[in-house]
């Protein structure tokens, strides 16, 4: 494992506040000074946490806002769950300390209980060449935003006295933002449209959110019945297609569904 260093936490209803205004103001120098002014964090941490929001959540032409379907659909779903959810998916997927992180607790190399002073060891050995202090804050930083999100609990352990981190294994996602999730993944970040069953039942959205095979399975089932997938068998070969070609069109059955 071998991450880069992360400086700030996601304010969560603060995004998703940013992203509600995008849908009525598309002037990127107009959202940046909202952001600026809804911020909970000092001066020199605002303007880093508005800038690393544009790199995940913003696309332009000019100086104007593409209303994306990622935008959209954060903006058109009610549950402030399913909004969680995708927030936390893009977060994981741009921020590799917080991705690779949570692979790591997936996949048994992170210890689903561990100490605090265990768990910054893990950090070291993925920051090899990083300052300590930068070490300590994306420790401190993606610790946070993971007990934010629910991946982890955290606990003071009564016989040390030091703080232990608990994975939560018990993560009850939604059917939408789950079905986005896979969508973002497969369609844009891929462009699979027809991955093997293995690729699907291996993909990150799946680990990010500590998924069981049992739960995989309850989310796939919804999907195909819901005709967002269908499932072929041929000689052997399982594949899953997706029935919809973009995520424009995803967005507009989704919506259309609510």
């Amino acid at each position: 494992m071998n991450i880069q260093s992360i400086s700030e936490k996601i304010p969560i209803e603060e995004t998703i506040k940013g992203i509600e205004f995008i849908k009525y103001e598309r002037s990127i120098e107009k959202l940046k000074s909202y952001m600026d002014d809804i911020m909970p964090f000092g001066d020199k941490t605002t303007v880093k946490y508005r800038n690393k929001f544009i790199q995940r959540f913003i696309d332009t032409e000019g100086e104007e806002i593409i209303y994306t379907p990622l935008l959209k659909f954060i903006n058109s779903v009610d549950s402030f769950q399913t909004k969680k959810e995708v927030i936390y998916f893009i977060v994981c997927e741009t921020s590799d300390a917080v991705g690779e992180i949570v692979k790591g607790f997936y996949d048994g190399s992170i210890p689903e209980q561990i100490e605090s002073d265990k768990f910054i060891e893990v950090f070291k050995a993925a920051m090899p060449d990083a300052k300590e202090s930068s070490i300590k804050k994306t420790y401190s930083v993606v610790t946070t935003i993971l007990e934010d999100f629910g991946i982890l609990n955290s606990k003071k352990d009564e016989g040390t006295k030091k703080k232990v981190f608990v994975l939560n294994n018990n993560i009850r996602s939604s059917n939408e933002g789950i079905l986005f999730n896979l969508y973002y993944e497969f369609i844009k970040i891929k462009g699979n449209k027809m991955p093997e069953e293995e690729l699907v039942l291996n993909c990150d959205t799946f680990k990010y959110f500590i998924m069981s095979d049992l739960m995989k399975k309850r989310h796939l089932k919804w999907m195909l019945d819901q005709g967002y997938l269908e499932h072929y068998v041929m000689g052997g070969n399982s594949k899953y297609q997706f029935s919809y070609d973009s995520l424009d069109l995803l967005v507009e059955k989704v919506i259309k569904n609510d």
